[in-house]
Parts: structure tokens; sequence; C-alpha cells
């Protein structure tokens, strides 16, 4: 499962992704990462049957942790499909039976290639 993880000023200079994975005994992914002096966004990937105590481990560390949909498509979307053409994960595709664009939430990697192709700005980064 995906997971985005928020720090703050206080956590950016201590070493939590590594020190959760090293006490629970776990693989972490790292699929996206922005850090600096003044925190951070880090979307993990957890092995699903993990996660609940993976993020509990990093809440008890004053890390925010979101489990939610990454993208989501709103109704202005046309169906061009610019936006799968571009997607560097094939998390986007056309549901050929509604004759819509639809998202694999377990591949998107939020890039945002997806929201810089749509021309209808109908693709929304929820994290």
């Amino acid at each position: 499962m995906k997971v985005e993880l928020r720090f703050d000023t206080r956590i950016v200079n201590e070493p939590a992704i590594t020190s959760v994975a090293l006490e629970k005994g776990v693989l972490l992914n790292i699929l996206r990462a922005q850090v600096d002096e003044h925190g951070g966004r880090v979307l993990l990937e957890i092995p699903d049957d993990r996660v609940d105590e993976v993020v509990e481990a990093f809440e008890r560390r004053g890390v925010k942790a979101y489990r939610r949909t990454l993208v989501e498509i709103n109704d202005r979307c046309i169906s061009c499909g610019h936006c799968i053409t571009l997607c560097p994960v094939e998390a986007l595709y056309r549901d050929e039976l509604e004759l819509t664009v639809r998202v694999d939430a377990d591949k998107c990697i939020q890039c945002g290639r997806c929201v810089d192709a749509c021309p209808m700005r109908a693709i929304i980064l929820l994290i």
C-alpha cells in the first residue's frame, strides 16, 4: 500500500524511515521524496500486511502518515487519452466498457505528468 509521510522541521534531520524499517524488520520502498530543511513529503510503498504497524511506528515519531487515493479524475475529463500516453508506470488506462479514463491507484507514483498533460485540468493529485 502507498502511504504519504509528512515531516516537519523537528523531524526532517532524523533518520525516521531507516529507524522504522530496522525496528519493524520491513522493507520500505521510497517511490518519491521531496525533503529540505523545512520539512518533507515522502511517498512510500509498504507491504499490505504490515501497513498498520509501520504507520503506527511513524506516528510515534511525530511523522504524519496518510493512506488514501493519490489521484482523482473529475467529470471534466473528455477521455482524450493524453494522460495515458505520458504515464511512466501505466497507472492510467481507458475503461473500454464505460469509455472513460481510470486510475490504478496501486500503480500510481504521483509524478504529476498526467496533471500537466490534461487539457481540461480534470486530474487532481490529492496528496
